[in-house]
């Protein structure tokens, strides 16, 4: 999803990214799917989140289709100052966030979904701020830290490929590849907000929130197997 990038690059712009209407768009988004997901996690879009992605290929497919095109669909609008096909783009977003997020929660305990969910805001939060503290306090630049989530990205996909029809431990080393790409990209993506790197403060909000939700879904299906594991 990070190649759609500098489709909207702009370093030209001389003012300043609204860097508070930023992080609260972004919040907001984030909020609104972690809420979809627990609502989603009681209703048919969880069985079908389920038939998606227990294929390995199917649920990549699903991903790109939803998060990538929803994405690139976002960024259209922004670009042509067309805001409810910006809009349909977030739209697509929340439905493929929520179709694997109700996906990983329907196959726990009922009683462990919004503990779980608790618990993985909380932990997302905590990354986020140590990556905007690390960002911001220091000179750096994370530049090329969207080739470095591009190249996690395509190495993740291999792995779970390969481990497919090889070694099952390779679908768990993507899965971890693809949680290093999303901290990568969550890292870009906040030092461009702090470069004004894009100009639209929807832009700059969508990157992050796109991140965020990437790694959130990583630490939460680690929660959930500590939570099932203590629970029994």
């Amino acid at each position: 999803m990070s190649s759609v990038h500098d489709s909207t690059r702009t370093s030209q712009y001389a003012s300043a990214v609204d860097v508070p209407k930023v992080a609260g768009t972004a919040t907001a988004l984030v909020a609104v799917n972690i809420l979809l997901m627990l609502v989603g996690s009681y209703t048919p879009l969880a069985d079908l989140g389920v038939l998606l992605f227990s294929n390995y290929f199917i649920g990549i497919g699903t991903f790109v289709v939803t998060i990538g095109g929803g994405f690139w669909i976002s960024n259209k609008g922004i670009q042509g100052d067309a805001l409810p096909l910006a809009g349909a783009g977030v739209a697509l977003i929340q439905f493929g966030y929520t179709l694997l997020g109700s996906a990983i929660l329907v196959i726990a305990p009922a009683e462990l979904r919004v503990p779980a969910l608790t618990i993985t805001t909380v932990l997302t939060g905590l990354l986020t701020a140590g990556v905007v503290v690390l960002v911001y306090r220091t000179d750096r630049s994370f530049d090329r830290w969207q080739l470095y989530s591009r190249g996690l990205f395509v190495a993740g996909f291999v792995a779970g490929g390969v481990g497919v029809f090889v070694n099952p431990t390779l679908v768990l080393l993507a899965s971890v590849l693809f949680f290093l790409g999303f901290v990568t990209d969550l890292t870009y993506e906040i030092w461009a907000v702090k470069e004004n790197k894009y100009a639209s403060t929807l832009r700059n909000a969508i990157g992050i929130y796109i991140a965020v939700m990437g790694v959130f879904i990583h630490i939460l299906q680690l929660v959930l197997r500590i939570l099932s594991l203590l629970d029994n």
